[in-house]
């Protein structure tokens, strides 16, 4: 999906993507961190312009929202936000999440997964969101149960990083959880 118009969190644009983006992807999907959390299914070492080419047009076609995100402030690249329709097209899509390193464990990613589960819900119309983390992404798993994921599941053993077999724990929440917990939420702030 094209992103026609650009959007706000309290700290980032989330903007289309252009040509002009294409050094910041391969610096950001370049990162050993990167490569090691997400694109779990690619296992070559360099991201090249032939892979960010591939993948964003995947992005563009198996996407609903797929977003460059910048800091609002100091107008830089740090990282990409999707949602993608698993198939068959039925209401729910796994959300997608990379941040530059300096943006990690600074609360861009809650603020961001916060607005793009509005969003989704909202926005597009889903009826569920769901996601996979490695086992071994304490940091992530811990936002996402803060923001309301529950854990659905274990693909034991799935996923080799760092010459070891790891776990894909299978989250998911679903509009009317998101809807209570937001308006309790609310109530105390």
């Amino acid at each position: 999906m094209v992103l026609e118009s650009w959007w706000e969190t309290v700290r980032t644009v989330l903007r289309p993507y252009t040509p002009a983006d294409e050094e910041a992807f391969l610096r950001l999907w370049n990162d050993p961190v990167v490569q090691r959390l997400s694109f779990v299914e690619d296992l070559s070492p360099t991201r090249t312009e032939e892979f960010l080419q591939r993948t964003i047009e995947s992005a563009a076609k198996g996407s609903i929202f797929f977003a460059v995100v910048e800091d609002k402030e100091k107008h830089e690249f740090i990282g990409h936000v999707s949602l993608n329709f698993k198939p068959p097209p039925d209401n729910d899509a796994a959300v997608g999440i990379a941040l530059k390193g300096r943006y990690r464990g600074r609360g861009f990613g809650t603020e961001l997964m916060r607005w793009l589960i509005t969003h989704g819900f909202h926005g597009l119309g889903l009826h569920r969101i769901s996601l996979t983390v490695m086992e071994d992404n304490i940091p992530a798993l811990r936002m996402y149960k803060k923001i309301g994921f529950i854990d659905e599941g274990r693909a034991k053993k799935r996923i080799q990083s760092n010459g070891q077999s790891k776990d894909l724990i299978c989250m998911g929440i679903v509009r009317e959880e998101w809807d209570i917990q937001n308006s309790r939420m609310r109530k105390f702030t």
